[in-house]
């Protein structure tokens, strides 16, 4: 069975891939998000890995715990050798896409359902790489030349 990593960080973003249903059906999924207290219960179940929490702010906090994160995923992936990435982002999300990429996973990017009418820097950072681009609203199509609208997804 193909193994399908799924980074996303923590609050809606985690939400929104935790209703992909068929995937979890399908595949081996192992979903990476923030080590934070309420996602050891939200993940019961579920395969799953954990990485820093880099928090709201830019701050140092987060620029240290995004470094740790990259090596952290350079591990996971290593240790999963998934077939294939798939993703609502935010900057959890980031250096999987890449370090996956190097290693010859396929890399999806589904924008956000919150995201109506404006760009994500996450998406901003994978479009060049992603090998799918899906957004859920014909308004964001026009800001990503790969999009391909696929209307609500959850």
């Amino acid at each position: 069975m193909k193994t399908i990593l799924i980074p996303t960080s923590t609050g809606g973003h985690l939400n929104e891939v935790l209703q992909l249903k068929k995937l979890y059906d399908t595949y081996k999924c192992i979903i990476v998000t923030e080590d934070v207290p309420i996602n050891h219960t939200i993940l019961k179940g579920y395969n799953y890995e954990f990485v820093r929490a880099n928090g709201e702010n830019r701050d140092f906090t987060f620029w240290r715990n995004f470094i740790i994160n990259i090596f952290l995923a350079f591990k996971i992936i290593i240790k999963n050798r998934p077939s294939a990435i798939v993703t609502t982002g935010s900057h959890t999300a980031v250096p999987f896409c890449y370090i996956g990429k190097l290693f010859g996973c396929k890399v999806i990017f589904i924008l956000s359902f919150c995201r109506t009418t404006s760009k994500a820097l996450s998406a901003d950072l994978v479009h060049p790489i992603a090998d799918m681009f899906f957004v859920q609203w014909e308004e964001t199509k026009k800001f990503y030349k790969k999009a391909v609208y696929v209307g609500p997804v959850f």
